[in-house]
């Protein structure tokens, strides 16, 4: 998996689940709910996803982790990501027993140190590309490459008041509609997608924009 050229991400998964009612653990839905998960990687893949994210970002146990790469896959998705959060616990293991991705996902780190500590223990647990996204404003950019990660950004919130030498932006709702998110994220960085209370309409904004651009 490559990531020098445009790529366009998923929206969420996360709110997505909420919306449908989910209580408890979002990656046990892969096992009681598979048919909803299963439908939001769909509409991301339909608005123009090319990369979704697993849902194990809470961190799952090894079925949850086999049935979240199966349900991803089966979207039709060009790539699929193994998702975790930054600060996740054992994130060593984690990865580990997550098999069949392209890359290993990192989000939402809310500190340096703790962005850092993620990347060198992910590096250390696969031989995948590594990937992270930070949830704060300024983010250590170079020290994460320097750190071994193959790409580097934001996600979420705060959006981050500077956006150089970020390869990617996967930024909140932001109680913005879907045209008027797109028209303020779109061509700022090479990997863009949506993180929470966005959805397909979100993507498909983006993706009509790109389209627009060429």
């Amino acid at each position: 998996m490559r990531f020098d050229r445009p790529l366009l991400l998923d929206a969420a998964m996360g709110t997505a689940l909420i919306a449908a009612g989910l209580k408890g653990r979002a990656p046990g839905w892969n096992l009681l709910q598979p048919q909803i998960v299963q439908n939001v990687h769909f509409a991301h893949v339909r608005a123009g996803a090319e990369v979704v994210l697993t849902n194990t970002f809470v961190g799952a146990s090894p079925e949850e982790s086999t049935t979240a790469v199966r349900l991803a896959r089966e979207s039709g998705a060009k790539y699929v990501a193994g998702s975790f959060w930054a600060g996740l616990p054992e994130l060593g293991d984690q990865i580990a027993q997550l098999e069949g991705v392209d890359c290993i996902w990192l989000e939402s780190a809310i500190s340096a140190q703790q962005a850092l500590t993620a990347v060198r223990a992910a590096v250390q647990a696969t031989s995948l590309p590594v990937v992270i996204t930070c949830a704060m404003q300024a983010a250590p950019l170079d020290d994460l490459r320097a750190a071994g990660a193959a790409a580097v950004g934001y996600n979420c919130s705060p959006w981050p008041l500077d956006l150089k030498g970020a390869d990617i932006w996967k930024p909140d709702a932001a109680g913005l509609e879907p045209q008027e998110w797109a028209r303020r994220i779109g061509g700022k960085a090479l990997l863009l997608g949506g993180c929470c209370g966005t959805d397909d309409r979100y993507l498909a904004a983006l993706c009509g924009l790109r389209a627009t651009a060429r």
